[in-house]
């Protein structure tokens, strides 16, 4: 009886796990559709309302996440978390460069950052 029991054990932790790989990978898929987009916004940009509205509206018209940042130190954090998130594209608005985007694309060299004007 015990031998049994532990076969059906298993036959029900193989289906389990199957269904979990299964599952997965349909999440893999749909994520995989839409690339993740992301809009960060710094320097003195950052401080002007109308520069922020028209991000505000770009990360609505992309479905993207916005950050808004104040310091140098945030703008290198922003960009270094959304490109460990494995973002696609990364759209910039008055982000320094040498400060915030090189020293991640270095790392992470399959986001992409794109300054908007």
């Amino acid at each position: 009886m015990l031998i049994r029991m532990n076969h059906r054990i298993r036959q029900f932790l193989i289906v389990v796990a199957a269904v979990f790989a299964i599952s997965g990978t349909a999440a893999l898929t749909a994520e995989g559709d839409q690339p993740k987009v992301a809009v960060v916004v710094a320097g003195h940009a950052a401080e002007q309302p109308s520069v922020v509205a028209r991000a505000r509206d770009i990360a609505a018209d992309r479905g993207a996440q916005l950050r808004v940042t104040h310091t140098s130190a945030d703008e290198l954090g922003a960009t270094h978390l959304l490109a460990a998130q494995r973002y696609d594209e990364v759209l910039t608005i008055g982000v320094d460069r040498r400060i915030a985007i090189d020293p991640v694309t270095a790392r992470f060299p399959d986001t992409r950052f794109t300054a908007v004007r």
